[in-house]
């Protein structure tokens, strides 16, 4: 009995096998696929690149002072000769004015010393006529006493003339000495103490002859001494007459008075730049002088950016895909997403560069340079460069994990009235979503995205699901 009941659950259990085998086999298998359909297929590649300008200028104020006004913003596009800033220049005016008082003080000087001058020589004038006549005197009395009668009082009054002009001499020699050393120059300074000491010396003999006659030694050669020393005034006198003596003093002033006016119209040309403007058209990216309330020469007021672009380094094996004018996409990002803003390749470098990869490895790369074609950057922006180096139009496009290899051929699994078919394929470019199929499916066929299902066989059913 208990044989009999034992035999009766195995022939239930293998009847139940059986059945659960043949409902297994009619139950469709559950995949994973996908409805292929024409669309566009593009092959991409993606760099890190960074924003930053192709010019970068700083701005300096042409004059210190208070800051009166900023007009711009940083991040304003403005133009070149825009005004970014007004500074106060009234220090400036005010130190005009001082300039154009010392003018006319040094013109004061000048007039000073052509009235000087005049009198001067009007006295030297009267000077020569006088010594003209003692020589005319001298001379007379000299024939007079061509015998040896001499004349001690004549000789006296004589010498004493002599001696009182001999002093004029060195007192005007001593003011060109003094005027020589205020003006600094050398040669003038050497010219002005000979013609001191030649005064001095002259002075010193005639005083020497007239303090003999005084005594009453006579030397029989006076009347000759005295005419020698007449003469000898009256060269010097003429020679007086002939050059300005303040010409040194005249030189003196016109030059500061050329250098005080070159001041002046520099200030007056610093004065009507206190506006600071723009030297180039672009971006404010710093703008330093909002913060402050005084500037000078010497601090930088803004900076201005021009030509923005995007620089980004290219490995050698895709560079030939990469053209000027090809289209790429600026993909930030930021906080609450991923944005992309469009750009258009300006510049791709003739020369590769070595470049060091993140885990250090050498890299051969080339600089391509990208213009935004919309949306604000920020300058130091990082960001994914993303080119398209191939586009085919109505593409029939297959996801990687449908396709594998049977036989040596590529192959794919479709589902066709609810049985799975194993179809050949020529498969084309793989791109940044599958393989391209070139032939094998066609619109509208059904693939099998999990090809490595180890429950799919030709002919098995499936649904998707």
């Amino acid at each position: 009995m208990k044989k009999k009941v034992k035999l009766i659950v195995i022939i239930g259990a293998v009847v139940l096998c059986v059945v659960a085998g043949i409902a297994s086999a009619l139950t469709p298998l559950a995949v994973e696929a996908t409805a292929v359909r024409p669309a566009t297929a593009t092959l991409t590649f993606t760099e890190q690149g960074a924003y930053d300008y192709e010019e970068r200028r700083l701005v300096y104020p042409l004059v210190s002072g208070e800051v009166l006004e900023v007009k711009v913003a940083e991040g304003d596009n403005v133009s070149a000769g825009q005004v970014l800033a007004v500074v106060d220049a009234r220090d400036y005016e005010y130190q005009i004015t001082q300039l154009r008082s010392t003018v006319d003080g040094y013109n004061g000087q000048l007039n000073n010393l052509s009235l000087n001058e005049r009198k001067e020589k009007d006295t030297l004038g009267a000077t020569l006529e006088e010594l003209k006549g003692q020589l005319t005197s001298l001379e007379a009395e000299m024939e007079k006493n061509k015998e040896g009668d001499e004349s001690l009082e004549t000789q006296l009054g004589i010498q004493e003339a002599i001696v009182f002009h001999n002093r004029n001499n060195v007192a005007v020699a001593r003011e060109n000495l003094k005027d020589a050393r205020e003006l600094g120059d050398d040669q003038m300074l050497n010219e002005a103490r000979q013609a001191y000491n030649l005064a001095e010396n002259t002075l010193s003999q005639s005083e020497l002859t007239l303090e003999q006659l005084r005594n009453g030694n006579v030397p029989q050669d006076v009347y000759e001494g005295q005419k020698r020393a007449i003469q000898a005034q009256i060269g010097s006198v003429s020679s007086q007459l002939e050059k300005s003596y303040s010409g040194g003093m005249r030189q003196y002033y016109a030059a500061q008075i050329t250098a005080a006016e070159a001041s002046i119209a520099q200030m007056e040309e610093q004065a009507g730049r206190a506006e600071i403007t723009a030297p180039i058209a672009g971006v404010v990216s710093e703008l330093p002088v909002k913060d402050q309330n005084l500037t000078s020469q010497g601090m930088y007021a803004a900076a201005i950016g021009a030509g923005g672009r995007v620089e980004v380094f290219v490995p050698v094996r895709e560079i030939d895909g990469v053209s000027v004018g090809d289209k790429v996409e600026l993909i930030l990002d930021k906080r609450l997403g991923k944005e992309t803003v469009p750009g258009t390749v300006t510049q791709v470098d003739a020369e590769a560069q070595v470049k060091l990869s993140a885990l250090g490895v050498e890299e051969r790369k080339v600089k391509v340079e990208i213009a935004p074609d919309e949306g604000k950057l920020a300058i130091g922006y990082d960001m994914e460069v993303r080119f398209t180096v191939y586009t085919v139009e109505n593409a029939l496009v297959v996801p990687k994990t449908a396709v594998f290899q049977q036989e040596g051929m590529d192959s794919v699994w479709l589902l066709r009235d609810g049985a799975v078919v194993l179809a050949p394929i020529e498969k084309g470019i793989e791109t940044r979503d599958g393989f391209i199929v070139d032939a094998g499916i066609a619109d509208g066929d059904i693939v099998v995205t999990d090809a490595d299902n180890a429950a799919l066989r030709e002919g098995r059913r499936a649904k998707a699901g």
